[in-house]
């Protein structure tokens, strides 16, 4: 079973050079066949019209649930 992955976006808000986007995360991991699914929001400095720097707030334990082979 291939990898899936999907994910939406809700809300997607700008000041200045930061920005915020949320959302929700979901999808399959291949290799267990396991889904997993939660909120998503990512934070963004954009500087020079480069990301110098990204925070990746999710779900982590569904995912590593997914993971899981045990």
């Amino acid at each position: 079973m291939p990898e899936e992955a999907r994910a939406t976006v809700d809300a997607f808000l700008v000041d200045g050079r930061d920005a915020v986007l949320t959302g929700r995360l979901s999808g399959t991991v291949g290799a267990t066949g396991r889904s997993f699914e939660g909120p998503l929001a990512l934070r963004l400095t954009v500087e020079g019209g480069r990301i110098t720097r990204d925070h990746l707030y999710e779900n982590s334990l569904s995912i590593a649930e997914a993971c899981a082979t045990g």
